[in-house]
């Protein structure tokens, strides 16, 4: 199998995604650009189609079970209503930031479900998450070559008997 369809099924992964296609890139020794590129097509897979087909999703859940019902309108009242001013105000900030930050859980399909609860708009959402994960990339690629700098900088000064 090609290393790039591996860093792309490696996106694939939920709540790992691109924080674990870039390290998987760079050791099959892919440029970090090619790592990007697949890890984040990889990585908005999941998102998008969480994006679209979330709504319906929860609407036939919905008619199918009344304590389903009562539950999503509690809950999606409760946070549109009681957090809606908040999000308008640092709600895509902190949507990226939260995607951003490349720990597991936090990535793009996380986003996606916050983006759906707050009502975000699909293109909006769509541009959210994909700078999100773009973000979590570079952080990743940044911290993996360092860390693989550090590791042959100090493998090279020690030596050998």
């Amino acid at each position: 199998m090609p290393a790039e369809i591996k860093v792309l099924l490696a996106g694939l992964t939920p709540f790992l995604d691109i924080k674990l296609a870039v390290p998987i890139g760079k050791s099959l020794g892919l440029s970090s650009t090619i790592t990007l590129i697949f890890g984040i097509a990889g990585a908005m897979v999941i998102p998008v189609l969480m994006l679209i087909y979330l709504d319906p999703f929860v609407k036939f859940m919905e008619q199918k079970s009344k304590a389903v019902h009562l539950f999503c309108v509690k809950i999606l009242d409760k946070t549109r209503t009681e957090h809606s001013k908040n999000f308008q105000r640092f709600g895509t900030l902190f949507l990226i930031s939260l995607i951003a930050i490349p720990i597991p859980g936090s990535g793009a399909g996380t986003g996606a479900i916050i983006c759906y609860l707050f009502g975000v708009e699909y293109w909006k959402s769509i541009t959210i998450v994909f700078i999100g994960t773009t973000i979590a990339g570079l952080l990743m690629t940044a911290g993996v070559e360092s860390l693989d700098s550090a590791f042959h900088l100090f493998k090279s000064n020690i030596p050998m008997p």
